[in-house]
C-alpha cells in the first residue's frame, strides 16, 4: 500500500501534478537486451526509498521478470503512468500485486499517493489466458504495460458490448486487458464467495462538532462523533465501501461485490466535509463519493478537493449551475426539471469535466423527471442518484437510483437497521 506524503511536500507537488509538468529523466530504453545487467544506483538506500511509494517515469521504460538467470526484459512500461512499488530485488523495484519489475534508474517519485484497491469478487469459475503479446490498460484505456509472453489472470470484471475488456487485479486495483488480447478462458475451481444482490447507498450532507461549540441547523447535520461511531460500526461488521466504478459494474452485471457492500455519498461538499468527515474516512480506510456543486467551487480544483481525492474520496457531479430554483411547482423547483435541453446537457458535461472524467450525477434537490433524466443521459451519465429511499439493485433504472438518507437525529441502532432496509 503506497504511503502518503507529509502535507509540506504535497503543496509543492500539487500544481505540478495538476498541470502535468514532468521534469523526470533517466528512463531506460525499451530496446534493452533480454538479459539485463544490474543498473547502477548511488546507494542501496536510494533504491529502497522508492519502496512503498507511487513512482513514474518520463519515457517508456523496460519491464522485467525475475528467473533463475536474473532479470529478463519482458515488455514496456508507458511513460507517465503510475506504479505502486511494494518491494525491491537489488536495484530493481517490484510493481505491487504483479510479477513485474522496473529498474530503479528508470523511475522517479511521482509525488502522488492515490490508492489502488478493489473490493470486487473474482470469477470463481474461469481464468483468462492471454495471447503471447498483450497490453494492460487503465480504466480510461491508456496503456500501462505492453507485455511479451503468455500469462494467466483471475477475472474480476467481465467484458461488455460498450467496454470489451476484462478487468484483472494489478497493483491492488483493477486494470484491463482487451478481449481481443485474450487467447482463451480456462475453467477454475475457486470457492464461491457470498455476493450481494442489492446494496444501500448512504446519503450524508453536513457535519459539525459539539466540542467546537457548533450545533445542527437541521437533520442533515451529523455530529462528528456520531459519524465516527457509524464508521466504526461499518468496520467492525465487515462492510465494504464501494467506489462508484464498482457500483457501476455491479449495476451492469459485470462484477460481483461482497454480500455486505455499500456506498457512501456526501452531497454539496460543504467545508465541514474536509474538516470532519474526510479525516475519519481516511482513518477508517473507507471510500466515499462527494457530489460537488461544481459552479460553486473554485475555478480550478482546490487543494482540499485534490487532497481528498488522493486519499480515496471520489469527486462526482451535483450539477454545475443547476442547483437552484427555476421550475416552480415541480418537485422542489430545481432548474434541471424544465431547463432548455441543450443548456442542461452543456451544464452537466461541464460538471463532469470539472471533476475530471465524471460519470455519476446527483440530481439537485433530488428532483428528476423524464426531461432531467434525458439530459444527464445525453451528457454521458452512467449512474444518477435521487433522494428517494431504498436500496439499489441491477434491475433498477441506473439513472433514478434511490439512497438511504442518514439523519443527524438517528440513533446508532437506527443507523444499523437502515443498512438492511
Amino acid at each position: 500500500m503506497p504511503t502518503s506524503r507529509k502535507q509540506s511536500k504535497h503543496a509543492g507537488r500539487f500544481l505540478e501534478a495538476i498541470l502535468g509538468i514532468c521534469l523526470l529523466s533517466g528512463c531506460v530504453s525499451s530496446t534493452a537486451v533480454s538479459t539485463a545487467s544490474p543498473p547502477s544506483t548511488d546507494t542501496a538506500a536510494s533504491v529502497s526509498a522508492y519502496v512503498g511509494t507511487k513512482i513514474t517515469c518520463a519515457k517508456d521504460a523496460a519491464v522485467y521478470r525475475s528467473d533463475r538467470q536474473g532479470m529478463q526484459e519482458c515488455g514496456t512500461a508507458a511513460a507517465g503512468s503510475f506504479y505502486d512499488i511494494d518491494s525491491q530485488s537489488g536495484s530493481y523495484l517490484h510493481i505491487a500485486d504483479s510479477s513485474f519489475y522496473l529498474a530503479a534508474t528508470a523511475v522517479q517519485d511521482s509525488g502522488r499517493w492515490f490508492r489502488n484497491d478493489s473490493r470486487l469478487l473474482r470469477d470463481a469459475s474461469h481464468v483468462l489466458v492471454t495471447r503471447d503479446s498483450y497490453q494492460i490498460e487503465d480504466v480510461q484505456g491508456s496503456v500501462q504495460l505492453q507485455v511479451q509472453g503468455t500469462d494467466t489472470y483471475d477475472i474480476y470484471v467481465q467484458p461488455s458490448g460498450e467496454d470489451p475488456r476484462y478487468g484483472i487485479r494489478l497493483q491492488n486495483g483493477i486494470f484491463y486487458i482487451p478481449a481481443d488480447a485474450v487467447d482463451h478462458l480456462e475453467e477454475a475451481n475457486y470457492p464461491e464467495e457470498e455476493s450481494a444482490d442489492s446494496l444501500p447507498v448512504l446519503m450524508y450532507h453536513f457535519f459539525y462538532s459539539k466540542a467546537n461549540g457548533e450545533s445542527a441547523s437541521d437533520s442533515n447535520w451529523l455530529e462528528v462523533n456520531d459519524f465516527q461511531a457509524q464508521l466504526q460500526l461499518l468496520q467492525e461488521e465487515g462492510w465494504s465501501a464501494l467506489t462508484m466504478r464498482e457500483v457501476l459494474y455491479f449495476m451492469q452485471g459485470r462484477a460481483e461485490v461482497p454480500a455486505k457492500s455499500l456506498a457512501i455519498t456526501i452531497d454539496d461538499n460543504d467545508p465541514s466535509v474536509h474538516t470532519y468527515a474526510y479525516p475519519l474516512l481516511k482513518q477508517y480506510g473507507l471510500h466515499a463519493c462527494i457530489f460537488l456543486i461544481c459552479g460553486w467551487e473554485d475555478p480550478t480544483l482546490s487543494w482540499e478537493n485534490w487532497e481528498m481525492r488522493e486519499d480515496g474520496l471520489e469527486l462526482q457531479s451535483h450539477g454545475f449551475l443547476m442547483h437552484q430554483g427555476g421550475c416552480s411547482g415541480m418537485g422542489h423547483g430545481g432548474r434541471l426539471l424544465c431547463v432548455e435541453e441543450q443548456e442542461g446537457i452543456e451544464d452537466t458535461i461541464r460538471s463532469f469535466e470539472y471533476v475530471d472524467g465524471g460519470f455519476v450525477y446527483c440530481y439537485p434537490f433530488g428532483d428528476v423527471n423524464e426531461h432531467a433524466e434525458s439530459i444527464v443521459s445525453q451528457a454521458g451519465a452512467k449512474l444518477a442518484f435521487t433522494t428517494a429511499w431504498g436500496r439499489i439493485s441491477p434491475d433498477l433504472d441506473p439513472l433514478r437510483l434511490p439512497r438511504i438518507r442518514v439523519s443527524g437525529e438517528d440513533s446508532l441502532a437506527r443507523f444499523e437497521a437502515s443498512l438492511q432496509e
